[in-house]
Formats: structure tokens, sequence, C-alpha cells
């Protein structure tokens, strides 16, 4: 069961240049030193407000856990006590919100792509859904992912996605992504609801895309541009 750890911050927009910059030197001194914890890092440029998302992955609970567990201690290890707190206080300086989650991977709601760079997060871009589910709906929102993930090779659709749930953090969450090269490749992409009307038929694909809709809380949708400058991707 492969973990998924998705640090969220949204700098002060006066901040967000400085922010980048920091981050940035974070980024080379991994890169330099050959630095074994691995992230990549997402800028959200459409549909929400501006954030940036760091990713990381773990093959379990001890694995994770036998890292760094804070982005402080991160820091204070990757450039020492002295250099590490002058560091944080630049960091603090730029501070806004702060999320921190960890998902699990659901390959049983997913169609993920062949390419492993894409299948890993590593694609120019993605279309990022997060779903929250109303309390006991669960399973209606699940039954919508999967048939929607079984409908993308049932009609040859170049569609791609990997689906997560949330584990620790906001629970009854999940979020799909789009691995996309660019944003033309949503021209030749169908949505949720044509995917399932096309796959199963207006009749049950109808259905199953109400209920999954009445069985939703909230849905946002954004789209994340990879930041490589920021990433320690090996």
């Amino acid at each position: 069961m492969a973990l998924i750890h998705v640090l969220t911050t949204r700098p002060r927009p006066d901040m967000a240049r400085t922010y980048e910059g920091i981050v940035q030197r974070i980024a080379e001194r991994a890169r330099s030193t050959n630095e074994k914890f691995r992230w990549t890092a997402h800028q959200t440029i459409h549909g929400a407000p501006p954030a940036y998302h760091f990713v990381s992955e773990a093959a379990d609970w001890t694995t994770l856990g036998a890292g760094d567990v804070t982005a402080v201690a991160f820091v204070m290890r990757l450039f020492g006590s002295k250099d590490g707190q002058k560091v944080r206080d630049e960091l603090a300086a730029c501070a806004g919100e702060t999320e921190s989650i960890i998902g699990r991977d659901r390959p049983d709601l997913s169609c993920a792509a062949d390419e492993p760079e894409l299948a890993r997060g590593r694609a120019p871009f993605g279309m990022v859904t997060r779903l929250v589910a109303r309390s006991g709906h669960q399973d209606a929102v699940e039954e919508l992912v999967r048939k929607i993930a079984e409908a993308i090779p049932k009609v040859d659709d170049p569609t791609r996605v990997s689906t997560y749930q949330v584990v620790i953090g906001p629970l009854r969450s999940y979020w799909t992504v789009r691995p996309l090269t660019g944003l033309g490749d949503l021209d030749a992409q169908s949505m949720p609801g044509d995917l399932l009307t096309r796959a199963f038929g207006a009749g049950e694909g109808g259905l199953v895309y109400r209920s999954g809709l009445e069985a939703l809380e909230s849905t946002v949708r954004t789209i994340a541009a990879l930041r490589p400058e920021l990433s320690n991707m090996g």
C-alpha cells in the first residue's frame, strides 16, 4: 500500500516570489548533496487560489516514519543547525496557510498511465479533483470513481487517472489526478458524465453519475503545473 504525503502551502501573496526562492535553494541543496528524500513540487495555476503542493511517497508506514517527519526537521538536517535556523526564519516570514495530509493509493479506483513518469506524478501538468463524501455515502462515491476508471478503457478514451484516499487529514476525502503533457490533452479527453454515458449507456451511466454527485459533500477541481526546480525527483 503506497502512502502519499502532500504538504500544501499558501504563502502570503506579497511574499510568494521570496518563498519560491527559498524553496528553490532547499531543492538545489538536496540535489547537490544527493539527498535521499525525494519529492515533486506542483503549483496550482487554475481553479483555486495559488498554492504549492509538495508530494512524496512511501511504501508503508515504517518507511514513512523512518524519515524526517516534519519540514522543520528536514531543513535543519539539510543545512545544519545555524543555517537551518536562518532558512526556518525566512520561511516563517512568508508564512500563510499550510495543510499536511497523507493518502493511500487506490489502484482499484484508478486507470493509471502506463508511462512510469506520468503515473508517478511527474507529468508537466495534472488535473486534480478533490472529493469529499457525505457522511455514510462513501460507497456511492467510490462506485462513481470506480465506474469512471472502468469506462476509460471500455471506450478507448485517452484519459488516465490515479485515485488516492485520505487516511490522515480530512476523512471521507479522496483526490484523483489526471496526468497531462499539456492542457491541450483535455481536448481529446471526456469528462466523467460523458465517459459513463458512452461506456454504460444513458440509463446505467446516468444513474451512477447522479448517485455519485448526490453522495458528495463537496468537489473542487484544479489544474497544477509541475515545478522541477522546486523538486528533488532524483
